[in-house]
C-alpha cells in the first residue's frame, strides 16, 4: 500500500470525494487498464507491485482483484480478497462466468470486496469483466462489445451467487505443515514427507471437486 501502488492509487482517485466515487474509479480503471492472461498458472499470485513496476498488469482473478484491493487500501478504503470456487453455471447466461459442469475442478475464484460508509462489505469483481473479454465468445472481443456494458455494471456493487467462498486470508500456514506459508488458500495443498507438491501440475498432482444442489 506504499510506493508504486499508493501513488497509482491517488492518481486514479483524484478529485473523487466520496468512497463510492474513489471505489468505482479504481474499478473502471482496473477493466480500462488490464487484461486476462490465459497462460497464467493457476488463478495467478497477486504480486502487484511488480505489476505495476513493469507495466504488465496482465493476468488472472487473483491478480487482478488483488490490483483492486491494494489500490483501494492505498486510497484510504477497507478491501479485501474473497477466495472460493464456482459451484452451477451463470444466470446472468454468461458461459464464461459459470460452472459448465458438476465437475468443478478447475473452477477457482478469486473475488473482492471493498467497505463503503453507509453500505457495509461491497462485492467487486472487474476480473470477471475481463473474463468476459477473452472467453465469452470464440474469439477475445473488446470492451465495446455488447456483451461487455451489462456485466461491467452489475459487477460493481455486486456478484453472482453461484460461487461458494472459502476464506479471506493471505500467508496461511498450513497445519502441520513443514513448508513455508501459501499466499493464499484456494487450491488443495498436499505434501509427502518435508516436500510440498505443485497443486498447479495437473500431470502429477490429480484430484476431482463435484459439485451439485441440494434441493429444500
Amino acid at each position: 500500500t506504499d510506493g508504486i501502488v499508493r501513488d497509482t492509487a491517488r492518481d486514479i482517485v483524484k478529485g473523487k470525494k466520496t468512497d463510492v466515487d474513489k471505489a468505482r474509479a479504481i474499478y473502471e480503471w482496473i477493466v480500462d487498464n488490464t487484461f486476462r492472461d490465459p497462460k497464467t498458472r493457476g488463478c495467478g499470485v497477486g504480486d502487484i507491485k511488480a505489476m505495476l513496476e513493469t507495466g504488465n498488469l496482465s493476468g488472472k482473478c487473483a491478480d487482478l482483484n488483488a490490483l483492486y484491493v491494494g489500490l483501494a487500501r492505498s486510497a484510504g478504503l477497507p478491501a479485501r480478497d474473497v477466495y472460493g470456487i464456482r459451484v452451477v453455471k451463470s444466470e446472468f447466461g454468461y458461459r464464461s462466468l459459470g460452472a459448465g459442469s458438476a465437475n468443478v475442478t478447475r473452477a477457482q475464484h478469486c473475488r473482492a470486496e471493498v467497505f463503503l460508509t453507509g453500505y457495509g462489505w461491497v462485492p467487486v469483481d472487474p476480473a470477471d469483466v475481463r473474463k468476459v473479454v477473452l472467453e465469452e465468445k470464440s474469439q477475445p472481443i473488446t470492451l465495446l462489445d455488447p456483451v461487455v456494458p451489462p456485466v461491467r455494471a452489475r459487477l460493481f456493487g455486486a456478484w453472482e451467487m453461484n460461487w461458494l467462498a472459502y476464506n479471506e486470508a493471505h500467508d496461511v500456514k498450513l497445519p502441520g505443515s513443514s513448508s513455508a506459508a501459501v499466499g493464499f488458500l484456494m487450491y488443495p495443498q498436499a505434501e509427502t514427507g518435508r516436500n510440498r507438491l505443485d497443486s498447479l501440475d495437473p500431470d502429477n498432482f490429480k484430484y476431482t471437486i463435484t459439485a451439485r444442489e441440494i434441493k429444500s
